[in-house]
């Protein structure tokens, strides 16, 4: 008798560059293989790429999880992507695509294929919201709060990017995304009830715990064991990061905590962008910056005090759950923070007082200091660190799993 699953397979179809969000998209795969499906990452890479980061590509293709189909230019990715999902169609495969910030015209085009079509599903998902980033990115200014509305200037693309938006999302058997907010977001553009599957990136508790033994290690082996350390971790290339504001506030910070120290553990290619940054605003006898692999990133946020989320409070930021404020509570790290994200984090960041809050221009009051003071304090003591990791493995993980809802998800649009 042949499984449920059987017939089947499942792409999850990621951009070319897909490293930095790699063990959030091998969790989904991961999930759908334990249920018994055929499940791949696929990629469409230009040559150019493949061959600056040809080790990398090598190493997630020998993982067992990822597809790569290579191009000769960047022009030829939907065609090619056509023909790849063609070929498996018509040796009589059933196909679901998982599409995470690409193009899903070919899929669309495959499906009005008569005879071919109906063996094929696909859902979209969306990490954030893109017109909100159009408008984020294109009318950001340092020490500017950026518009929530499109100005004039970016209208028509503000407009068009929304319109393509919704014309692949009414023709998508499901969406995936990442908070009550964001549902309700798509739900009043399209004017309908959605499919939507609520899956928030959260971290994966087996990568991050507080462990104080590697915290004594890291703090050691960098000269900062009477240091009151500021982590941020991630890429900086992206506007709303606040690289020049966050080494801002930790210049502030130092002005009153002499013994505040900076940890930037970001990208290789990010590297000279926190050393400038840092550089100007005078933090280079404070502050640290390294690349650290993905498994030892946990080392170090054990070894920190307090991470720093500091994003403005604007549309594109407040639908979305981050994997980064996630690690950091994973760590058992309290964190200073704007509350710049889905209120689902506010509400734990309150309930385990483990968030100091401050408005998002990043004034350092005697009240916001006076929270962080008391912060620190707390979670000074390995105990109140183990306490908060513990907490947070079970409120994102286990039975609270938000990964558990996905395969379920995408068993029900196989069914339609």
């Amino acid at each position: 008798m042949q499984s449920e699953s059987s017939g089947w397979r499942v792409y999850h179809l990621v951009q070319p560059y897909f490293f930095a969000h790699h063990h959030f998209h091998r969790r989904k795969l991961e999930y759908l293989r334990a249920a018994g499906y055929s499940a791949w990452g696929l990629a469409v890479v230009p040559e150019s790429l493949y061959c600056s980061y040809k080790a990398r590509y090598e190493e997630a293709v020998a993982s067992g999880y990822m597809k790569i189909v290579r191009v000769a230019e960047q022009q030829a990715t939907n065609r090619a992507l056509l023909w790849f999902l063609l070929r498996e169609l018509l040796t009589g495969q059933r196909l679901l695509v998982h599409v995470l910030r690409c193009d899903p015209a070919p899929v669309i085009r495959l499906r009005r294929m008569p005879g071919i079509g109906a063996r094929l599903r696909y859902v979209l998902e969306y990490e954030g919201d893109l017109p909100s980033e159009l408008i984020y990115q294109g009318a950001f200014v340092e020490g500017e709060r950026p518009p929530s509305e499109p100005p004039s200037a970016l209208k028509t693309a503000y407009d068009t990017s929304l319109a393509t938006q919704k014309h692949e999302a009414d023709r998508a058997d499901g969406l995936v995304l990442m908070s009550k907010e964001h549902i309700e977001l798509w739900r009043g553009r399209l004017a309908r009830p959605v499919n939507a599957c609520c899956l928030p990136t959260l971290p994966d508790s087996s990568r991050f715990r507080f462990d104080v033994r590697q915290r004594d290690e890291v703090r050691c082996e960098l000269g900062l064991e009477d240091r009151l350390v500021f982590v941020y971790t991630g890429n900086l290339v992206c506007k709303w990061q606040r690289l020049e504001a966050m080494c801002a506030v930790i210049a502030e910070l130092r002005k009153k905590i002499p013994s505040a120290w900076f940890l930037a553990l970001v990208r290789v290619d990010d590297l000279h962008l926190a050393e400038e940054a840092i550089s100007r605003h005078g933090l280079k006898e404070c502050a640290t910056v390294k690349h650290v692999p993905s498994s030892e990133i946990g080392r170090y946020l054990s070894a920190a005090d307090v991470g720093l989320f500091l994003r403005h409070r604007h549309p594109m930021n407040m639908v979305v759950t981050s994997g980064k404020l996630g690690e950091y509570l994973a760590a058992g790290l309290p964190v200073l923070t704007t509350g710049a994200n889905a209120e689902v984090l506010n509400e734990y960041l309150r309930q385990t007082r483990s968030g100091a809050f401050i408005d998002d221009d990043l004034a350092l009051d005697e009240d916001s200091l006076a929270r962080l003071v008391e912060l620190t304090n707390h979670f000074s003591q390995p105990d109140s660190r183990t306490e908060l990791s513990r907490a947070a493995e079970k409120q994102f993980n286990g039975d609270n799993d938000p990964f558990g809802g996905y395969v379920p998800f995408i068993r029900n649009i196989m069914k339609l």
